[in-house]
């Protein structure tokens, strides 16, 4: 028992109730020290960080597209539903006016999913488009009275 007392009496106490900090919590922490930012170790994993952040970034703005073109193209198929209870002319107005908005989202998804990241995100973005061609297919189907071709 005389050993644990002597241990205690010998540990240094603590400024403020703060945790030690080591070498890396500190350089993890942001240190501003000019020389530390010039360290191999530190640039890699700041360009790590930053890749990282990016690739989130772009999912998150892919995932939030496909939500908010499942959204609008449901709003379009509940529309064109009540094609029965209100004039087809205003209908068809209201569903214009969504898949105007529907092709603008799609246009800014476009950007995030070109080339090399269109696998990355495929996964993401396909539940939004195949809701868009099911409200499509039935605009058509009950403007045109036709089912929607491949091309369109």
């Amino acid at each position: 028992m005389g050993d644990q007392e002597n241990a205690k009496q010998t540990k240094k106490p603590r400024l403020n109730n703060q945790a030690p900090k080591t070498a890396i919590a500190t350089k993890l922490a942001g240190s501003n020290d000019p020389e530390e930012a010039s360290k191999p170790a530190i640039r890699q994993f700041a360009f790590y960080r930053d890749t990282l952040d990016a690739h989130y970034d772009q999912r998150e703005r892919v995932i939030k597209a496909s939500r908010d073109i499942t959204a609008l193209s449901k709003k379009m198929v509940f529309s064109l539903l009540r094609i029965t209870q209100e004039p087809p002319s205003k209908v068809f107005k209201e569903v214009e006016e969504k898949n105007n908005a529907v092709l603008g989202i799609f246009g800014r998804l476009a950007r995030d999913i070109q080339g090399s990241d269109a696998y990355k995100y495929n996964g993401h973005s396909t539940h939004g488009l195949q809701e868009y061609i099911e409200a499509l297919g039935l605009w058509v189907f009950l403007r045109d009275n036709r089912l929607i071709t491949k091309h369109q």
